[in-house]
């Protein structure tokens, strides 16, 4: 279908509300009444309350460095989901294009689940703004955010049918100690029976059926943040023999590849509902295609969880993982050290306790209903290194205190929405722990290899290798990015630069300028090569943008040429939206079966014939120029990518100024500018090397421009203690 007919479709889903000239003001509507917003498990106001992270780092944190699951989850942005800037600029605009697209704000519902479930489940999510949130709402996915999460797929998992029936090998259940797995299993299954209860349908039948499974055959994964959450305040966790103070179930969807999909597989849903855009809760209502529909089914802003079960480590037992991850020097609970599991690599076995209480088994070595398996460390580390270094910025008395970044972080809710001091606050070394270990990730995530010039001809080839479990990169893709730089040299001079980095405007040279407006202009021995860029543009047939960063009004995928993981089964991936796309086209052939095997990308470039030395450097960013500066320009309105008059029949797409809804969202358009531009050498923000490969003697930028003071060739001064990056010189 046309984009045209598409919109058109938008315009008379909407009714009258969006026919020319009618007036309409957007009015508020019950997250609870939304249609558009509606998906399968536990709702706002179903009396569940999670409970604050205080309670549980009493007995967990503080007593031995090397497995606290407090100090590690303190550094890591699953406790800050609900103090990042970054995703509180993205509430801004999302909420805004709601507006523009269904006449009410609520899209945004599905980040603030995710980001803040104690303030979700509590109904401190409507209005959908965060202006309602308090105290632990900001300590983001807390301990009982996931571990009062119970398996929407309990019957089978308990059977053996959905994950693995190797109870030993896979589950390491020996089912030889005082309270065996197998006994503590079925205790949990009467439990999930007794919780399944409670979940309704949008029409207010029951969920589950009389033999306790989703009542729908297509609904097969509950991704998308369907949270289905117990009542009972029992705390669900990965091993059978606990010695804990409260009461406990033992989960094994806790350690279970699918539980991380809850929130990592993300779809938009308002656009899925669109043609039940007037339907309420009652018997009048029909299921909506968000209930009947696994999320992986229709259009993504994530699809992290997906790539790693198209992956061959998300399939039976697993494999053996390659690179740091290799069995010979990577320990899992799994025989031969296979991975097979989210938390084989997020939650690093170590040996320790999971308490600092009397009894608590020190793991593995004293456990022998699970003798394979160490105590997990919460460290929950993806590759942003940039917003736990800036979170820590604004604490007085860390390494990297700075007043600026303080005074704009912490303006207070009523401005910006988070309050840095709400709940438990933040703990400086442990964000800058966090930053170590998103470095180290990005270190252990690829490798250049076979790298091979041919002086005669210029021929240069070499293999980009992915060791992790899904698309290289993953996650979030507004602005992420990773790319290849290339660097020729000879006679102590560059010949050839591809994907060169500016320093000065920090973002690669040679965009198109009407992507990026500030991309410097290319030198002559300069070129840039979107194949090295690894990243992924989404499409919008509502905003008629090729490559659009309005993710709530995203409907397609324009480019995808992420890396695959090892064993990747492209023939699964255009069922969950996963395939390579190029130039708007599903492109599956991108790779070859080899590549997708392997999980690596084989690339062939021409460069210049006799070269002195080749210098090929992998780069990640967390976030890039142009995303920030497409968030200040929608919040302030000069984005100039919305019309108006907008589909839902607003006057103006661009209300925020005014609008009393925004009181505490419009100022971070000016505030994600201000931290980004002043903090773009910090890692994240500048890009992270994450692996090089060399052939020859490649030059040094800095030694080459002379001594002490002189120029890289980016034009920033240089000193003997500094460290070229891509033509710019960064302090180390």
């Amino acid at each position: 279908m046309a984009r045209s007919q598409l919109k058109g479709l938008l315009l008379v889903m909407l009714g009258a509300a969006a026919l020319p000239g009618i007036a309409f003001a957007w009015a508020p509507l019950a997250v609870d009444q939304d249609p558009l917003v509606r998906m399968p498990g536990t709702q706002p106001g179903d009396g569940i309350t999670l409970e604050g992270p205080r309670r549980c780092l009493n007995c967990h944190d503080g007593y031995d460095a090397s497995v606290d699951p407090g100090f590690y989850w303190q550094g890591s942005m699953m406790a800050q989901a609900g103090r990042d800037p970054l995703y509180w600029s993205t509430v801004a605009v999302a909420a805004q294009d709601s507006i523009w697209a269904v006449g009410r704000p609520n899209a945004t519902d599905i980040c603030l689940r995710c980001h803040s479930p104690g303030g979700w489940t509590a109904g401190r999510s409507d209005p959908t703004n965060g202006s309602a949130f308090v105290g632990d709402d900001f300590d983001g996915v807390t301990c009982d955010g996931c571990h009062r999460l119970y398996d929407p797929f309990f019957e089978d998992s308990f059977a053996g049918t959905r994950e693995s029936s190797d109870w030993l090998s896979y589950w390491d259940e020996t089912n030889l100690s005082t309270t065996p797995s197998a006994a503590a299993a079925n205790v949990t299954r009467t439990a999930d029976r007794l919780e399944s209860g409670l979940i309704d349908y949008f029409d207010g039948t029951a969920f589950f059926d009389a033999s306790f499974q989703p009542g729908t055959a297509t609904y097969t994964e509950a991704g998308n943040g369907q949270l289905f959450y117990a009542a009972d305040n029992a705390k669900r966790g990965s091993f059978a023999d606990t010695s804990a103070r409260h009461d406990v179930l033992y989960s094994r969807f806790t350690k279970s590849r699918y539980f991380c999909g809850t929130c990592h597989d993300i779809s938009n849903p308002v656009l899925h509902n669109l043609a039940n855009i007037d339907d309420r809760p009652g018997a009048s209502s029909p299921l909506l295609p968000s209930e009947t529909d696994s999320a992986s089914s229709y259009f993504h802003v994530e699809r992290t969880f997906s790539e790693f079960m198209a992956s061959g480590y998300g399939i039976g037992a697993g494999m053996a993982g390659t690179g740091a991850f290799d069995p010979s020097v990577f320990t899992t609970s799994r025989p031969g050290n296979f991975i097979a599991t989210c938390q084989d690599c997020h939650m690093r076995d170590r040996s320790g306790a999971g308490a600092d209480k009397s009894g608590v088994l020190v793991r593995p070595g004293e456990s022998a209903e699970h003798p394979q398996s160490g105590q997990p460390v919460h460290e929950l580390t993806g590759a942003n290194a940039f917003i736990p270094w800036l979170l820590a910025s604004s604490v007085v008395g860390s390494p990297n205190y700075d007043a600026t970044n303080a005074a704009i972080l912490r303006a207070g809710p009523a401005l910006l929405t988070m309050d840095l001091d709400a709940g438990l606050g933040l703990d400086a070394p442990a964000l800058l722990a966090g930053v170590d270990r998103a470095i180290r990730n990005l270190h252990d995530a690829a490798t250049i290899e076979n790298l091979s010039y041919t002086p005669s001809t210029g021929a240069l080839s070499f293999r980009v290798v992915n060791h992790t479990g899904h698309k290289l990169i993953s996650g979030y893709p507004e602005g992420r990015r990773m790319f290849i730089s290339v660097r020729v040299w000879d006679g102590g001079v560059i010949t050839r630069e591809i994907n060169p980095y500016s320093g000065v405007v920090n973002t690669l040279k040679g965009l198109d300028l009407g992507y990026s407006p500030s991309s410097p202009v290319l030198a002559a021995t300069e070129r840039y090569d979107d194949r090295l860029v690894y990243e992924v543009f989404s499409s919008s047939s509502l905003t008629m943008e090729d490559h659009t960063f309005h993710f709530a009004l995203a409907d397609g995928s324009y480019k995808d040429n992420r890396i695959p993981p090892a064993g990747f089964r492209v023939a699964e991936a255009a069922a969950r939206q996963i395939e390579p796309r190029w130039a708007g086209a599903a492109n599956p052939a991108m790779y070859t079966a080899a590549e997708y095997s392997g999980g690596y990308d084989q690339v062939a470039l021409t460069v210049p014939a006799g070269a002195e030395g080749i210098e090929v450097t992998l780069y990640y960013q967390t976030t890039s120029r142009e995303y920030i500066e497409f968030l200040r320009g929608e919040i302030n309105g000069t984005g100039g990518t919305l019309s108006s008059p907008t589909p839902s029949g607003e006057p103006a797409a661009y209300i925020m100024a005014g609008d009393p809804f925004f009181d505490g969202l419009r100022a971070w358009g000016d505030a994600m500018w201000t931290l980004w531009e002043r903090n773009a050498a910090v890692p994240g923000a500048a890009p992270v090397e994450m692996t090089q490969a060399l052939w020859g003697t490649p030059g040094d930028p800095c030694a080459a421009a002379g001594s002490d003071g002189a120029l890289c060739d980016d034009g920033d001064a240089c000193t003997r203690t500094d460290a070229c990056l891509g033509g710019v010189c960064v302090g180390t």
